[in-house]
């Protein structure tokens, strides 16, 4: 009886140490099933370890590619660079050439001011000469009255001497010789004594002297007549010549204007049209400065990002290998 009691305790203890057996092998089924999931893992992982040279090579190329293009970007901005500064230099000459234009513009609008003064100075000059001509022409008239009385004068003082010789006797005695007659109102007074005294008879002299004087009269007034007309003429060459000139001069000045203002607005807009190609050449300049410079950060950022996925890669694999190292001497630990 006590040896059953004791064989079916030992069974007891064998039932126990076959559950405890059991329960021992599904742990190691289980660690087992893991172990294989986990080097099925590592399998992948080392597949993609192989993968991992080639990935790096690519980038690598991808790296130098951007380097490269980074490299063609810079240059690309240098370049842009001085074609902006060119282009500055070019506005700064233009600035220059449009101060030149202004002053010599100004020069012009002196030069301008001159022949506008010279020609106020013709158009005084020719009212002057006008008012000279005026003059002269009212002089001429009082000339021409004047010579008229002496004309008038003259006739008078013929018929007068016909009319002392009529009075005369034919015979008569020569009187004493007189002073010779200067003036109009010494004949007058001469004839008055003539008329007053009918017993004195006239020196055949003093008619001499009369017509000689009337001759004087003649050709004074000839002379008279002779330097009008003189004066005339000339007048009316000094007016032609006045007036030719200042014709002359009004053309030059207004071919002048013209020539300037057309020189002046082809200036301008030769100067406007340089300008506004050279704004659109920098803008467009600026334009590809900014895409390059864009591209180039792209380019930067890329090579930032794929440096990372390196990294990442790099600290994935290191920690992977830890721990497959790790489980593998902890496997090898329980089976020893």
């Amino acid at each position: 009886m006590h040896y059953i009691e004791k064989l079916e305790t030992e069974l007891r203890n064998c039932y126990q140490e076959i559950d405890y057996l059991q329960d021992q092998l599904n742990i190691r089924n289980v660690e087992a099933n893991f172990m294989g999931e986990h080097i099925r893992s590592l399998e992948l992982k080392l597949t993609e370890l192989e993968k991992f040279p080639e990935r790096v090579r690519v980038i690598d190329d991808e790296l130098m590619r951007s380097d490269s293009q980074c490299w063609l970007l810079m240059e690309e901005v240098r370049c842009q660079d001085e074609k902006l500064k060119k282009a500055a230099l070019q506005i700064e000459k233009l600035e220059n050439g449009n101060l030149d234009s202004q002053c010599e513009i100004e020069s012009l609008k002196l030069d301008l001011t001159t022949l506008e003064q010279r020609l106020f100075d013709a158009d005084s000059f020719g009212q002057h000469v006008s008012a000279d001509k005026a003059i002269l022409e009212n002089k001429l008239r009082e000339y021409e009255l004047q010579l008229q009385e002496a004309q008038k004068t003259i006739d008078c003082l013929v018929r007068e001497n016909k009319e002392i010789k009529e009075l005369l006797p034919r015979g008569s005695a020569k009187l004493p010789k007189h002073s010779a007659l200067t003036s109009d109102g010494q004949l007058d007074k001469t004839i008055e004594k003539v008329k007053g005294h009918a017993g004195y008879e006239k020196d055949s002299a003093v008619l001499e002297k009369m017509a000689k004087r009337s001759e004087e009269s003649d050709l004074l007034i000839e002379q008279l007549k002779e330097e009008l007309r003189e004066q005339k003429l000339k007048a009316k060459e000094d007016a032609e010549d006045l007036t030719q000139e200042m014709a002359e001069l009004r053309y030059q000045i207004t071919g002048m204007l013209e020539e300037e203002y057309k020189r002046r607005s082809c200036i301008e807009q030769a100067a406007i049209q340089q300008i506004q190609e050279l704004e659109a050449q920098v803008s467009k300049e600026q334009r590809k400065l900014s895409g390059a410079l864009r591209r180039l950060q792209e380019s930067h950022e890329l090579a930032h990002k794929q440096s990372m996925e390196i990294k990442k890669l790099k600290d994935s694999l290191g920690d992977s290998l830890q721990i497959l190292l790790l489980r593998v001497l902890c496997n090898v630990a329980r089976v020893v």
